[in-house]
Parts: structure tokens; sequence; C-alpha cells
């Protein structure tokens, strides 16, 4: 049987910016305590090189989910001593719980202030430590209601409350108070990650050269932090009209390319163009004869290979691959690359879609209250069907696409082009590879293109330029 400790200290510290009862500070209580107990200081050296502690916990929490008390409960020492009395708990119902054990387990607990000993069994001490308990108690409520307001304050106010500033932002001091500022390189980073995604990139793709893992990056894509804005328990932070956003920060894309944001990710969780993680550089690109795709695997020897799920064969990638790359430069290499940019066009989409989202936050409010409140928000909606009204007159989204030649070629930018990027040139110009078995006479590989959708881009328009007008 494992020997019991014949002393501990429990430190607990809910705040680590918290100097009055630092961690040190609560040791230093401790280790006097037990030397006026008459511990040897080899017993007193060691409970403090095994300190049992809780740090970033609060006092209100059940004593068996916080990890120092839990291993105090399992070891049960035969002493342990505290700083104070709601080191060990702030609430009521979970300080009887660990009187309880105590008694049951024969541990002794002790505060180093004297408030606290459960060596002393009469009826006076108990209740002394039950009413010091329910004071930490309702201590712990008022804690919680003035941080509560101060949040609730500091949300409307945009502020930031605490913690590190979520990438892409940067935490800036103004007048002693914390908001969240632009980092620009980290907006850059962002914005080209995007403008990546956009063009036809996925999530793994785009998240490879973000100092955030891929799952940080969905989130941030899927949630209001790049308009500047913020949730809260799952709502919007709106001002006191319930409608406008709170703006925390600048807006890292706008409106309308957030909207293109949230479409393409339904378009990857739909599995429209969206590939695997593992997925191979020719993914969604090669089918077998019968019509069925070939998806990535690996060899007995470990090395890539494409093989059909319809079961009719494999082939290697090292052979696929170059014969690919071979045909597109042969047919495409000469090909001028372009500078695209866009002129024309009025998208109020995105903004129309968050007019139309306050109006119905407005709506709802209206639905809540009663007096004067609701003559305020009829207000507030009549000035929202107006801007609604206006951005719909004023929506066209025709705009006019402006392809300037850069002077290279797809030869030239093609072997330095990211693995992405080559796939989404490669699905541009309708590649399709259909693999045969082997010893057939046309050969194994049959690689075709339908370049119908680059040649409608890139017809002239008259100018000199591969001008297109696109409607919405």
């Amino acid at each position: 049987m494992k020997d019991r400790p014949a002393l501990a200290f429990s430190l607990r510290l809910s705040r680590a910016r918290d100097e009055s009862s630092s961690l040190d500070v609560q040791l230093r209580a401790c280790r006097l305590k037990a030397e006026a107990m008459g511990f040897d200081p080899s017993t007193i050296a060691a409970a403090e090189v095994h300190a049992y502690i809780d740090e970033g916990v609060s006092g209100g929490s059940a004593i068996e989910s916080r990890g120092g008390m839990a291993r105090i409960m399992e070891d049960r020492p035969l002493v342990v001593i505290a700083w104070k009395l709601d080191r060990f708990a702030r609430s009521v119902l979970e300080f009887h719980k660990l009187m309880s054990w105590a008694d049951e387990s024969g541990v002794r607990l002790v505060t180093s202030d004297g408030l606290l000993d459960t060596a002393d069994r009469s009826g006076t001490g108990r209740l002394i430590a039950t009413i010091i308990a329910a004071v930490a108690e309702w201590e712990l409520s008022i804690i919680t209601d003035r941080s509560t307001a101060a949040h609730e304050e500091r949300r409307t106010q945009g502020r930031w409350i605490s913690g590190k500033a979520p990438w892409p932002y940067v935490m800036e001091r103004r007048d002693g108070k914390a908001y969240l500022a632009e980092d620009p390189e980290a907006f850059a980073l962002c914005r080209k990650a995007i403008d990546a995604l956009l063009g036809g990139g996925t999530l793994a793709g785009t998240s490879e050269p973000l100092p955030i893992k891929r799952a940080q990056w969905r989130k941030l894509l899927r949630g209001v932090m790049l308009r500047g804005w913020r949730t809260h328990k799952g709502k919007l932070v709106t001002e006191e009209d319930g409608v406008t956003p709170v703006q925390f920060g600048p807006e890292v894309i706008d409106a309308a390319t957030y909207a293109r944001v949230q479409a393409r990710l339904k378009e990857l969780e739909a599995g429209e163009r969206a590939e695997r993680r593992d997925a191979p550089w020719l993914a969604g690109l090669v089918q077998c004869r019968c019509g069925t795709n070939f998806v990535g695997g690996l060899s007995s020897r470990k090395k890539e290979l494409y093989k059909g799920s319809c079961g009719h064969g494999s082939i290697m990638a090292d052979r696929i691959e170059p014969a690919v790359w071979e045909a597109f430069l042969e047919k495409f290499g000469d090909e001028p690359v372009y500078e695209v940019t866009y002129s024309g066009g009025v998208d109020h989409s995105a903004a129309i879609a968050d007019t139309e989202a306050a109006r119905d936050r407005v709506l709802e409010a209206i639905s809540k209250v009663d007096g004067p409140s609701v003559a305020t928000l009829t207000e507030k909606l009549t000035e929202l069907e107006a801007t609604r009204a206006r951005l719909l007159a004023e929506h066209s989204p025709a705009l006019t696409v402006h392809r300037r030649p850069t002077g290279a070629t797809l030869g030239q930018v093609w072997p330095g082009t990211p693995p992405e990027e080559q796939r989404a040139m490669l699905r541009e110009r309708g590649c399709r590879v259909t693999v045969f078995p082997a010893g057939h006479p046309g050969g194994r590989l049959r690689i075709e293109w339908d370049t119908s959708a680059v040649d409608a881009l890139s017809r002239p328009s008259g100018t000199g330029d591969a001008d297109v007008r696109l409607a919405a």
C-alpha cells in the first residue's frame, strides 16, 4: 500500500496576475504554519517540492474536478495546510463535501490563518468555518456579478476584454484601455490566403502558410471576427439598439468578400471541388475507362499511386503526373499570363444580406418589448427598410474583367506555381485523364482538354485586351 504523506500544501490561484494571493505568498504562509505546528525541516521541504497546485481554477468549482485537489484526495496526506479557507473552497456545498471526505479519510485540514483546524472537534470551530465558507461563497458571487457587468460594458464599447488578441489582430492600448488593431503583415497574409481559397484552393492548402492550424482557420472563416465583430454566447454583440454590430477592430475583409467566403465554404462542405486531406496532385481529374474516379494511395513499397475505386487496377504517380505536366506545357506553355483586374459593377448582395439580418433582429426585439422602446425600434426598422430599398435599386453586379498580358508565359511560371494553383489551372482547362489497362492499343493514358471556359474568358473584346462582361 502506498505510504500516506505526512504533510501537504494545497495551493489554488484563480488568476495568474493576482499578486496579492500569488502561489509564492501562499507557499510562504503554509511553510510558516507547518513550522509553528512542529513539523521537521525535511518534511516541510518535501511538502514544498510536492505541493498540490490548482492554478487558474475557481474556488466555486467541484473539488474533485481540480487536478491538485483530486490528487490530494487520492494520496490522503495526514495533514493538509492551505493559506486561507477560501483556497479550499468558495462554496458551502463544496466545503462540506471536503470536510466529510477529510473526516472519513482521517485527514486534518488546516489554514495558515488559524480559522480552520479540523482537529478541533468543538461545534464552535466547525460553525465558524461554515460561516467563513458562506462568506467566501457570497464574495465569489459578488466578484462574478461585478466581472460579468464589467465584461458586458467593455463589449458594448468595442474593447478587448482579456487574453491574447486573436490572429490576425494585435492588441493596442488607447487611454489605458485595450482594443484590437491591425497587424499589417498578418492582415496581408490572411487576405492572400482568402484570395487563394476563393481562387479554387482548399482549407488545407490555404492554411499551410498561416501561423494557425487548419481547424482554427476554418473557425476564423466561419465566424464574424474577420468583419471586426464578435459573438457572445452564440449571439452577435450589438450596440444598445440590438441591431448594429459593435466594431471591435478593423475589417480584414469587406461584406462582399465575406459573403463569397461563406459560399466557398459551403461549396467545399458539399464536396464540390473538395479533396481529401491527403489528396494527390491530380485528385478529381483521373478516371478509369469505366468512368469511375481514381483516388490516391500507396504501393506496397510506400510509393504514391492512383488506384481505381472500381478495382480495375492502379498506376504509379511518377508515371501519370509527369505525363500530364508535359501534355499541359505542350498545349498551353506558350499562352501569355494575364493580370486580371475588375471594373464596373455594383454588388450590394452582402450589404443587402447584412441589412436583412439587422431587420430580422429588430423584428425579434419588437416582439419582446413594450412601451417607448417599440417606437424606437420601429423607427430603426423604417431606416433599415429605406436602406434596403436603396441598396436594391443600386444593385447591379455585372462587371468587366480586364486581362492584361504580363509578358510571361504559362510555361515560364508553371514550375514555380504551388500544387493547388497548378491543379486549378488544370481544372480551368478541363483536364481529364483516362487510365486504360496495361497493353491497351492506344496506351495506358488518354489526356483530354475542354478549354471552352478559358476560350470564353480570353476572347478579345476589340480593344486589344481580353475584357469580358460578366453577369451576376
